[in-house]
């Protein structure tokens, strides 16, 4: 039987449950601007009835707070993560293209960049038909143009490399403040496996732990999964992954480093080029799609080739020789044949000269240089033979199966977005191209002093610092594609500035410094006999290049680089488009999980007037049984 005070104490339980609801809706009202808080409930229960041993049966004897637990949904907060991590990924490629964009395109016809000054170029040029030929100030000023193309072209493709570093330094960045989170999520576990240990809930501090996964999701794909402890015994184990990594195990974690890369990928990318790997010396696979967020928007970018490699058949392999104490003294070699344009085109070549990496299935060989020559497949086609010269052992067994089975290879890795490697590439092509085609022509005319032209279009050397000079006429032409192709790194003849067009590239074109201030060198000329200096036949030549169609696969000059700032355009409002799709997607889903486990101001003030009114009630049963038992005990004499 209950005890003459029994009610005394259902009025005590009643204000011990509303009281603790009072203080949770307080704490939800204090936290309203908190990121990353959800509301937090008081989960009560009628305590349990005592039976009075009569025909009514039991009596209840209270309530009670069985627990305060949050508002939290984890299905919300995995599709929040996943669609969070799309976002993170198109915004920061959504930057950099609007920014590469911007490096390419002339947005009207007087803010010069590459094709406007490639049209000026020409249109000067055919003003020296009417004008005098022979006048050398018009001829200056066409050569002005030329340069001013060549200024544009540069300095487009030194934008590029210098947006490459700072890709490079963001991705050391990101790497850190991974691992930063990661530290933090690992002390946040610690904590709350200590406070759930005798069974209560950790909510301020596991809305804190949410809150860095969020911020993670932004910088890469996450897995989040919870285990609880078997047998309610313990504690539960928490892991998150990234790929098939795992970057957090409860208690210990996994870092990423950033280290230099002793290769390069693309024959402009810039030196130090970072690659990430986890500390317990797993592979981070910089180029798997996986890797979502920021990090993997950010290694698109960096090494983003539209999948477009150097692809070949290896044809013939030795093995290297070492000496008694296993120096190599003499290198392995890989002789291939392309088996793609970029291998059979010097014009779309940019693999490294030197510090590259063949892959051969599931190996990886790294090479010190090459050299290429012509050659004729079984079907009598032109086609490109490489001689790589090894950095590592070769042994013979391994030769001998290369030599045999010829199998295919590739220079780097596809990586199917079309970043800064992909737009260097471009402007390459371009300018070894128009240079050739050019020169070509320029060497075969004259200029007003009746001598034979010189190349317009060259470089200087970044290891020499000389000016190039081509050979154009003396070495090997492929009829193909009209490229010099007998070509050796280190000859007697790169001393001496003969080079392969494969030299001059984006970042080094120029014009020669003989003719860009002396306009009577421009070979306008088909005749060497100074009374014949004003025909001009070879400017006609010369003016035909303007509006040749099978000089790209895009036609006319100014037309492949109107498609390569088109491009441009496009992947960059494509990016835009996604990056707005995901950022509303994302945001959809978040308002779905706030109207859930969000604070609402108003809500939380009606609470306190429940909250209140509840406990007046307890007051007042409080107070009818204090004066029922004075009335008993004071009254009766009980």
């Amino acid at each position: 039987m209950a005890s003459t005070f029994f009610g005394l104490n259902i009025a005590r339980s009643g204000m011990s449950t509303y009281n603790a609801w009072l203080n949770t809706t307080g704490h939800n009202i204090a936290n309203v601007k908190t990121p990353g808080y959800s509301k937090q409930v008081v989960n009560q229960a009628a305590t349990i009835p005592i039976s009075y041993k009569t025909s009514y049966g039991m009596t209840g004897s209270g309530v009670e707070a069985v627990s305060i637990t949050s508002e939290r949904d984890v299905y919300y907060d995995a599709k929040y993560r996943d669609t969070n991590s799309v976002f993170g990924k198109y915004e920061t490629q959504m930057y950099y293209m609007q920014s590469i964009e911007d490096y390419l395109f002339a947005r009207d016809e007087t803010s010069g960049a590459m094709t406007n000054s490639l049209n000026k170029f020409f249109e000067l040029l055919s003003g020296l038909r009417t004008s005098n030929v022979s006048d050398a100030t018009a001829r200056t000023e066409a050569v002005g143009y030329a340069d001013t193309l060549t200024y544009y072209i540069r300095q487009a493709a030194n934008s590029l490399q210098d947006m490459q570093k700072d890709i490079n330094t963001e991705i050391g960045a990101t790497a850190e403040k991974i691992n930063s989170y990661a530290e933090q999520l690992t002390y946040l576990n610690k904590q709350i496996a200590t406070i759930e240990v005798d069974g209560t809930r950790a909510n301020d501090l596991r809305d804190q732990r949410a809150y860095i996964l969020d911020k993670l999701s932004e910088l890469v794909d996450i897995d989040v999964v919870e285990k609880e402890p078997v047998g309610s015994m313990g504690h539960a184990q928490f892991i998150v992954t990234v790929g098939s990594a795992v970057l957090v195990d409860t208690f210990e974690f996994n870092t990423l480093k950033y280290e230099v890369m002793d290769t390069t990928a693309n024959q402009n990318d810039v030196d130090n080029i970072y690659n990430l790997r986890w500390s317990n010396g797993q592979d981070f696979g910089i180029h798997e799609t996986g890797i979502g967020g920021k990090l993997q928007g950010l290694f698109e970018v960096r090494d983003g080739n539209n999948g477009e490699v150097f692809k070949g058949k290896v044809t013939g392999a030795t093995a290297c020789v070492t000496d008694a104490t296993g120096a190599i003294t003499t290198p392995a070699t890989l002789k291939v044949t392309g088996t793609n344009e970029i291998a059979n085109s010097l014009f779309k070549l940019d693999i490294p000269e030197r510090d590259g990496v063949i892959e051969i299935g599931n190996s990886r060989y790294e090479y010190d240089s090459f050299e290429v020559t012509t050659g004729v497949d079984a079907n009598g086609n032109s086609v490109y033979e490489y001689t790589f010269t090894l950095k590592g052992a070769l042994d013979n067994a391994t030769a001998t199966s290369l030599t045999n089975t010829k199998p295919s290879m590739q220079v780097g890795d596809a990586v199917d977005f079309r970043g800064i490697p992909y737009y260097m590439s471009q402007l390459n092509e371009f300018i070894r191209k128009f240079s050739y085609e050019f020169n070509k022509v320029q060497v075969d005319g004259y200029d007003l002093n009746g001598d034979k032209g010189k190349e317009l279009f060259v470089g200087k050397d970044k290891a020499s610092g000389v000016e190039m000079s081509f050979g154009t006429g003396n070495i090997v032409e492929d009829p193909r594609y009209g490229n010099l192709v007998n070509y050796t790194f280190n000859t007697a003849d790169s001393a001496k500035g003969v080079f392969s067009y494969y030299s001059l590239t984006a970042l080094n074109t120029s014009i020669n410094s003989k003719i860009v201030g002396n306009g009577s060198l421009l070979a306008c000329s088909d005749s060497n006999e100074p009374g014949q200096v004003s025909n001009s036949g070879n400017l006609e030549r010369m003016l035909n290049l303007q509006f040749d169609k099978t000089m790209f696969h895009q036609g006319e000059p100014a037309s492949f680089l109107r498609v390569v700032t088109t491009t441009a355009g496009v992947d960059s409002q494509k990016v835009l488009s996604a990056a707005g799709s995901a950022e509303n997607i994302r945001d959809a889903i978040d308002l779905r999980r706030l109207s859930q486990s969000g604070v609402d101001e108003d809500e939380e003030g009606q609470s306190l007037i429940i909250c209140q009114n509840l406990l007046n009630y307890q007051y007042k049963v409080l107070s009818v049984m204090n004066e029922v038992l004075d009335k008993l005990i004071n009254g009766t004499a009980v």
